[in-house]
């Protein structure tokens, strides 16, 4: 048994002594202690128990860490995992951030017989603090702007924190990427724009520092600027040519202003505009929608004249040279005044001067005589109107009578349609009296129509001012009566 017990203890502290040497962390996600303890083909060994101890004040004390574990059948001739929780490691004597534990263990067989390996060189670091980003830079190789990119172009996110960390990871428009190059607080990692589809680049970054405790992911940049891919070439539409002069919008003359307007499906810059090979002034622009003009001078060719358009995009796309317009208008400049002529005769047309006042005295009776006939054109109209509003007004009661279910022919009797209006307004005979009250009457059997039908106080007011329009409506609609 004490051969046994001494290769136990040779190869209990060989295979400690052999375990290569790397940093290991108890971060903020750690919810086990585990220790390996290597245990050799002994039969006697099954029974026994395993203590692990730790200290925290650099191999001067050891304490038990939890309870002992009991060896099974099949630990032997293998390395058992012993396992102690979170609870039980963290409150400890001793435990505290960035502390160093060492780890030993103390092995009985099922006699009882124990033995005490050597301290492992493998040492626990404390480190549960949350790492922090101190700053994300995303720049884009752009030229003219380091927050668009265009095909070709490449995006860098130069990634800071406040202490050692792992490779962070990106996840950019639903691909992750993992091959960020860096070394301790400070990591880069550079994205090819053509993978990104036009529109703000999505990404989120996720990180942990060498204990293995995550930041917190981050989805924008530390200046809050979104990234954006354009790969579209920005194009121009309703692209039209007119001058200043007071004759012809599609003609000029020397001091004459041309305009070209148009507008862009994106916004542009780097704005290029020739007319008659002459770079033009901007005028106005509106959003999308740009006015350039040029004042023609003696230096200007005459005739139909040229047009250009260069543009890019703020992201640096080139749009397609323009060199006519949407509409097919063009300017003419015309600087040749007619030719030369002289008056040839003067003459003039003489009459008699009674016949002229005559004609003078003949034009105003007739102007007197129109006037007339103008003055007398108005009341005609009035009555036309009254006359077409009461046959409308009069059909219409024809057909509301009718809805009511009473007979029609009924509206059109004088003093019966009154008798047979109180039925319909459920009013007493004697308000035929009241009906007869103008325009008390007029004014009480509109609301009260109006009110049978269902219609509001809008509509109300409609009838009485407005009868040979709300009546037919009431009449002719679907508007039906409201027997209460």
């Amino acid at each position: 048994m004490g051969i046994i017990r001494l290769l136990i203890v040779l190869l209990f502290s060989k295979v400690l002594l052999a375990q290569e040497v790397v940093p290991r962390y108890w971060n903020s996600l750690s919810t086990h202690v585990t220790v390996g303890v290597p245990l050799v083909d002994d039969e006697s060994l099954i029974g026994g128990r395993i203590q692990v101890r730790v200290n925290f004040d650099e191999g001067n004390s050891f304490n038990d860490l939890g309870e002992k574990h009991i060896i099974e059948k099949g630990d032997i001739d293998d390395i058992k995992q012993v396992s102690i929780p979170a609870e039980a490691f963290e409150t400890m004597p001793g435990f505290q951030e960035n502390a160093k534990v060492q780890f030993i263990a103390q092995l009985w067989d099922r006699a009882g017989n124990s033995v005490t390996g050597p301290v492992s060189d493998s040492v626990l670091t404390v480190d549960q603090i949350i790492p922090e980003l101190v700053s994300l830079e995303i720049t884009s190789s752009n030229e003219l702007d380091s927050k668009r990119a265009m095909p070709g172009d490449s995006i860098t996110f130069q990634v800071s924190a406040n202490e050692a960390m792992n490779a962070p990871i990106f996840n950019i428009n639903g691909e992750t990427y993992d091959g960020a190059v860096g070394v301790d607080k400070s990591w880069m990692l550079v994205y090819p724009s053509d993978e990104a589809d036009d529109g703000v680049i999505e990404f989120e970054m996720t990180y942990t520092d060498l204990a293995g405790n995550p930041g917190t992911p981050v989805t924008v940049a530390s200046d809050g600027m979104p990234t954006i891919k354009d790969g579209t070439v920005p194009e121009l539409d309703e692209i039209g040519l007119f001058t200043s002069n007071p004759y012809d919008s599609s003609l000029a003359i020397k001091d004459d202003t041309v305009f070209i307007n148009f507008k862009s499906s994106e916004s542009i810059r780097d704005i290029k505009i020739l007319l008659n090979s002459n770079e033009a002034i901007l005028k106005e622009e509106d959003s999308l929608s740009f006015t350039f003009y040029h004042i023609f001078t003696e230096s200007d060719s005459e005739g139909v004249i040229p047009i250009l358009l260069d543009y890019r995009d703020l992201a640096g796309n080139v749009g397609e040279t323009i060199d006519e317009t949407s509409d097919d208008s063009e300017v003419t400049l015309d600087m040749n005044p007619p030719a030369e002529f002289t008056i040839g005769m003067v003459g003039s047309l003489q009459g008699e001067l009674i016949e002229k006042e005559d004609e003078e005295l003949e034009g105003g009776n007739k102007k007197s005589k129109k006037k007339k006939n103008e003055l007398g054109l108005i009341p005609i109209i009035i009555l036309a109107y009254l006359g077409l509003t009461f046959l409308v007004v009069w059909i219409s009661w024809f057909k509301i009578f009718s809805k009511s279910g009473q007979a029609g022919w009924k509206a059109l009797v004088p003093f019966l349609n009154l008798f047979v209006f109180t039925k319909i307004a459920q009013k007493p005979v004697w308000w035929i009296v009241i009906y007869l009250i103008l325009p008390i009457g007029y004014v009480l059997s509109s609301f009260q129509v109006a009110k049978l039908f269902g219609k509001n106080l809008i509509f109300s007011i409609g009838l009485l001012l407005l009868p040979i329009v709300f009546f037919p409506l009431l009449a002719f609609g679907k508007s039906e009566y409201q027997n209460k």
